[in-house]
């Protein structure tokens, strides 16, 4: 049975794509981080807080990390999304992090959505 041109060409090309895929990244050091105790707060004046520990579990220090937060109502419907930067995480370390949640909206719950590292 003879395989055409085109199939072999398109067969390398997709093998290609899955090892550029596995090796991306390059820095050797996996850029990975997760927000552990994440929580919803209000502090006594009436101010809403969302905090957590930010984790970099990896073997380089995060710069910079974005935590990407859901807000939603009591319905569990989402009313907006808000980012937290978090920076200077060394390997193996935590750092605690809180925000201020600037809304007037009737937020309820909040649920990390993503760690976003550049």
């Amino acid at each position: 049975m003879a395989v055409d041109r085109p199939y072999i060409l398109f067969l390398a090309t997709v093998f290609l794509a899955i090892v550029v895929a596995a090796c991306s990244g390059g820095d050797g050091g996996s850029k990975e981080a997760t927000v552990v105790n994440p929580r919803l707060l209000q502090t006594p004046s009436g101010e809403r807080v969302f905090a957590g520990t930010l984790v970099n579990p990896g073997a380089s220090t995060i710069g910079i990390a974005e935590i990407e937060v859901g807000l939603y109502d009591d319905q569990g419907g989402r009313i907006e999304t808000m980012r937290i930067q978090v920076q200077d995480v060394t390997p193996g370390d935590s750092v605690e992090f809180n925000q201020t949640i600037d809304s007037d909206r009737p937020i309820q719950q909040a649920q990390v959505q993503g760690v976003l590292i550049p």
